[in-house]
């Protein structure tokens, strides 16, 4: 007959603080000789451990983009419309910090100084990834940027950090430029379509001048109502002198004569100067006129009636306007164009190295104080944790019965 293992359900005792602290004081000895231990093997693998040197760095990036191009678009304003808002960038702090952990950089890197050799390591991207983690740059609240690196040889690492700075800078000047490139090209297309469109506008201008008269002689608009007001006037007071000899003389009298003459001949001037048209008639574009007929048109052609100024004015202003906009436009694009090709010959990146990284005397780690403390804190928890769980399963006499008979029960079944 096989024993029967009986498991009676486990006994928890009450625990309390002051019945935790005396159930541990039974096993203060290997408490202290465990924390010992771990806290000794903790310290010496610290102090054998090889010594690391961090070297730092410091450099002040652009705070704005620098453009010229993108600051006159800003004073002119409009800048949105003109696509000046895709010019700038968020955070150049931020932006310049990446790039040292870029590919790029750590593979300029890597070549220059022979990385590969003096970390041991064959596969490139198991290279990238050790001095990924060897590299750490922070940005701070003024937005200047602190690039440390960490090697066992102080000489190495400032050596390797300067390197970083040196390449970052190359890269950030190559995107410069090619983002200055980028501008002008933009700016070149943009100039292109203004130019297309005030040529249009100063084609139509052209049509509708030639079709109303009203063009930009300086007093054309002053000269037209004073001609007309001094001809209506003449006429006048031709017609009331008319009317007064008609009174006492005939029509036969010489001044009678003389005045209608004079009367006829102001009023074929009215008519030469200032042709009427039916109100609200549109303004159609005049066909070619014989060389005579022109002749007459030419000399009328500074006067305007009162008829048909207002109709000339709503056609020619908007069309004015239109040509004043698109030549204000081109002009600008002209300016920021120019502004752009300067920005793009000149030192763009705009990066300022405060501090460059210096051979550290002390090193940073490892630090085997701290990693001693560290290590014999846990060494304290790992001795309590084992204490309670051997108090717990093995000092009641029935529970190390219980444990027996489930030790017995699995060897027989291993069997």
């Amino acid at each position: 007959m096989t024993d029967k293992v009986i498991v009676e359900p486990l006994k928890v005792p009450a625990v309390g603080a002051s019945h935790l602290l005396i159930r541990l004081s039974q096993y203060r000895l290997f408490i202290f000789c465990l924390t010992l231990m771990i806290t000794l093997y903790v310290g010496y693998e610290s102090s054998k451990a090889p010594q690391i040197f961090t070297a730092y760095a410091r450099l002040l990036p652009p705070q704005t983009n620098t453009s010229t191009a993108s600051t006159l678009l800003g004073q002119v304003g409009g800048g949105a419309v003109l696509g000046s808002s895709a010019l700038t960038i968020k955070n150049p702090s931020d932006l310049y910090a990446s790039l040292f952990y870029s590919r790029s950089v750590q593979d300029d890197v890597i070549k220059r100084f022979q990385l590969a050799n003096h970390y041991g390591i064959d596969d490139i991207d198991e290279l990238r990834k050790e001095i990924g983690k060897r590299t750490k740059a922070e940005v701070g609240k003024d937005g200047i940027i602190t690039l440390a690196y960490r090697d066992k040889a102080s000489e190495t690492a400032a050596t390797i950090a300067n390197g970083m700075l040196s390449a970052m800078y190359n890269i950030a000047l190559r995107l410069s430029k090619s983002e200055a490139s980028r501008r002008t090209e933009f700016y070149d297309s943009l100039i292109k379509d203004a130019q297309l469109r005030l040529r249009k506008a100063i084609e139509e201008l052209r049509v509708a001048e030639n079709q109303t008269g009203l063009t930009r002689l300086k007093g054309q608009e002053e000269g037209s109502a004073a001609a007309s007001t001094e001809l209506r006037g003449q006429i006048a007071t031709r017609e009331i002198e008319l009317k007064k000899m008609s009174i006492s003389a005939t029509d036969q009298h010489p001044e009678v004569v003389r005045v209608k003459a004079e009367l006829a001949e102001l009023r074929s001037q009215l008519s030469a100067l200032f042709p009427t048209t039916k109100k609200n008639q549109p303004i159609k574009k005049e066909v070619e006129q014989p060389p005579d007929e022109e002749q007459k048109r030419n000399k009328r052609d500074f006067f305007l009636s009162h008829s048909n100024y207002p109709d000339a004015r709503a056609l020619v202003e908007p069309l004015r306007q239109a040509v004043d906009n698109h030549a204000a436009v081109l002009e600008q694009l002209i300016k920021a164009q120019a502004l752009s090709r300067v920005d793009e010959t000149r030192d763009f990146s705009g990066i300022s190295i405060l501090d460059e990284a210096v051979a550290p005397t002390k090193k940073s780690g490892p630090r085997v104080l701290v990693n001693t403390l560290v290590g014999g804190m846990a060494g304290f928890f790992v001795a309590i944790i084992l204490a309670l769980i051997w108090d717990i399963l093995f000092t009641d006499p029935e529970r190390r019965k219980r444990w027996q008979g489930v030790y017995r029960s699995f060897s027989r079944r291993g069997r």
